[in-house]
């Protein structure tokens, strides 16, 4: 198994809203992370559940993270940043419960512009748990475009 580097050092997020701990498996377009629902998760709710909107940002996370790490792989800089910017067919199947430790799978299906076109599951263990497409919007450098 590669030694990816620190999620820390790969997404500017920190605690709480840092969601993902580490990188599993990163392929072309197709990234593994995982997460942990620990008792001070952000958005755990009072029932020990995952608010199931949480998916998307999970999404988001996991996908920043494996795109790092194949920028560094080739040899590009991870300076810059990005955000989420829009959300598309987020399905809840089951909720993510404090104490499951979870699989984000992400596959970057298209880039427009500086948009990445992300597919997303959150599994536990082979059971899925949600999926989602999101829109990330991505820059290189200290500050993003200006718009037009």
């Amino acid at each position: 198994m590669p030694n990816f580097p620190p999620v820390t050092s790969l997404i500017p997020h920190r605690s709480p809203m840092l969601l993902v701990d580490k990188v599993i498996s990163v392929e072309e377009k197709i990234g593994r992370a995982h997460a942990v629902v620990s008792a001070e998760h952000l958005f755990l709710r009072a029932d020990g559940t995952l608010a199931p909107e949480t998916c998307a940002e999970l999404v988001a996370q996991g996908f920043g993270v494996c795109e790092a790490c194949r920028r560094l792989s080739k040899g590009l800089t991870i300076e810059g940043g990005g955000y989420l910017a829009n959300i598309r067919d987020l399905v809840c199947l089951a909720p993510a419960r404090k104490g499951d430790e979870l699989i984000i799978r992400t596959e970057k299906i298209d880039e427009c512009f500086d948009t990445y076109i992300v597919q997303g599951e959150i599994l536990r263990g082979e059971e899925k748990l949600a999926q989602c497409t999101v829109y990330i919007f991505m820059w290189q450098g200290d500050t993003p475009p200006q718009s037009l």
